[in-house]
């Protein structure tokens, strides 16, 4: 049977995949950022996986989200993410929570083994207490900026959080960050290019997934090809530091 990472392996090395197969990752958010990044990762031969998002499908997820399809609206994202993933890498272990990030749930979704946190979620809140709490336990994370208003995948840029600029999101996160005393050591994807809305949103054509957990928020318009490739971005991050982690 042909080798199905035997172009990773052509490309990284031997020793690069094997680190790969070796290492566990964590993704919180299995949206229009994490679902790239889950794909990503598993076609490049992540060993071991752990899967964490609260949501179901639902049909505004479709034009940008990899696990949205017409045949999972309704289906727990992180399930759906599960078998897709097996179906991809059958020698990946993938866990999954289906759980809502907050301070309290996060004793139960984080573990001091695992070798890098992904943070592709949306929520202000649950976002700076996960990343608030992995540096606490010493734990390496590439988070992602705001993704939705971007329509130029050309200004998509990676650094540290200190580094970022222009994008509110980040700005909002390094104020909250810098209040419980965190400046930098955090990895970051993020966009040069200012965020639009040219529509006013549909109230029919909203579900929000946060609407129980904290004040609604209206909608941001997206395209598939920029919150993709925030995604793949934190992939190549991922894999950046966990190669180079193990080469030292």
């Amino acid at each position: 049977m042909i080798n199905q990472f035997a172009r990773t392996e052509q490309l990284l090395g031997p020793r690069a995949l094997d680190t790969l197969k070796r290492s566990r990752i964590s993704i919180f958010g299995l949206g229009a950022v994490g679902s790239f990044a889950a794909e990503a990762l598993a076609r490049t031969g992540i060993g071991q996986m752990h899967l964490v998002d609260f949501d179901r499908v639902d049909a505004s997820n479709i034009n940008r989200q990899l696990f949205a399809l017409h045949s999972t609206i309704g289906m727990e994202k992180s399930v759906v993410a599960q078998s897709r993933i097996k179906d991809i890498n059958p020698g990946c272990h993938v866990t999954i929570q289906s759980s809502f990030v907050n301070a309290d749930s996060l004793a139960d979704l984080l573990e001091p083994d695992m070798d890098i946190i992904v943070d592709a979620i949306d929520g202000l809140n649950a976002k700076v207490n996960l990343l608030v709490e992995a540096r606490k336990m010493g734990l390496a994370v590439v988070s992602s900026m705001g993704a939705g208003g971007r329509i130029d995948i050309s200004q998509i840029k990676t650094g540290d959080i200190s580094q970022t600029h222009v994008c509110p999101l980040a700005r909002m996160v390094r104020q909250r960050l810098h209040r419980r005393g965190i400046y930098e050591g955090i990895a970051a994807v993020y966009s040069t290019e200012k965020p639009l809305n040219k529509q006013p949103f549909k109230s029919d054509d909203v579900s929000d997934p946060l609407e129980n957990h904290g004040r609604p928020r209206p909608p941001i318009g997206t395209v598939p090809y920029v919150t993709g490739a925030f995604g793949l971005y934190i992939a190549m991050e991922v894999v950046r530091i966990l190669t180079e982690s193990r080469e030292r």
